[in-house]
């Protein structure tokens, strides 16, 4: 239900661009997303990123004051996978059912395995 003369809750989101988003599968790393609250009014905005289809996924919360802008820092674990992993960020308000924005990166994550090896003890048998 829409209330007349009530401002709605609206936000402009911007994640920003890593140099080399390739990540060691299970590792863990910070995506940051710009806020901009272009509403009159402070907003607390939740936040849910995840990579492909609803993977790794991590949420938070973030309040803008109103015409303000606020940086999010979100420590994501990467997937167990290899392979090229679509970035995605949906912003939601509580008591609203809609997404006020659901944006894709402009660079996908690629998650590789590097060949690793522990050797034990030497011995003479």
């Amino acid at each position: 239900m829409v209330v007349e003369n009530m401002e709605q809750p609206r936000v402009v989101a911007e994640i920003l661009d890593a140099e080399d988003p390739t990540f060691e599968a299970g590792s863990v790393h910070t995506a940051r997303a710009l806020l901009t609250n272009p509403s009159a009014k402070a907003w607390t905005y939740d936040l849910v990123m995840y990579l492909g289809a609803g993977l790794s996924t991590v949420s938070g919360q973030a309040t803008i004051a109103a015409g303000g802008s606020g940086y999010v820092d979100l420590a994501v674990v990467m997937p167990a996978a290899e392979g090229v992993y679509d970035v995605y960020l949906d912003v939601t308000v509580a008591g609203y059912p809609e997404f006020l924005e659901h944006k894709k990166a402009t660079e996908s994550v690629t998650i590789v395995i590097s060949p690793d090896v522990d050797i034990g003890d030497i011995i003479w048998v």
